[in-house]
């Protein structure tokens, strides 16, 4: 096994590497699992914001690859309910003729694939790996101390005026 491989973790190293459709399709299994770990929605953005290597000049593949990627990303972004990038509405992200992912199948594949995938030319029924969790997003230690001092230094404060209100209090009382 290669020491240096590493699972893409972004859609644009998706296609880094790829030499044959086989390879763009273990790549992009690869970044599904990657994309399950993937906690909330500003990750999420971070991971689909760069626009991949075009493979069509690589495969001549008609461009099926990439309207697939295209197609995936924007799926995938709607689920999350973020807009999608700029880069998977560019002409060539569509593909120049249609692919079924089960030939025999065509008319359940023209059905049920979803609408990012038709105007694309793909008709496949994409898997869907997005879990994201409810809550904040993670932040540096860094930050957390940083957050922690604000609250403690707003907590003295509000201590110090109380103590004040209440010598006025005891001084007007007199």
């Amino acid at each position: 096994m290669n020491e240096n491989w590493k699972r893409p973790h972004t859609a644009s190293e998706v296609v880094q590497g790829v030499l044959d459709a086989e390879t763009f399709g273990r790549n992009v299994r690869d970044w599904q699992h990657e994309l399950r770990k993937v906690p909330h929605k500003n990750e999420w953005c971070r991971r689909v914001e760069s626009a991949p290597q075009l493979l069509e000049p690589i495969l001549h593949d008609a461009g099926q690859c990439d309207a697939y990627l295209a197609a995936y990303v924007e799926w995938l972004c709607h689920r999350v309910g973020i807009e999608a990038p700029d880069w998977v509405n560019e002409p060539e992200r569509f593909a120049q003729r249609p692919w079924f992912d089960l030939p025999d199948l065509w008319q359940d594949s023209f059905v049920q694939a979803p609408g990012s995938f038709r105007v694309r030319g793909v008709f496949t029924i994409p898997e869907n790996v997005i879990h994201l969790r409810p809550g904040r997003a993670p932040v540096s230690a860094e930050h957390k101390l940083a957050m922690n001092a604000l609250r403690q230094k707003r907590h003295r404060e509000r201590v110090k005026e109380k103590l004040e209100r209440l010598k006025d209090l005891e001084s007007t009382s007199r």
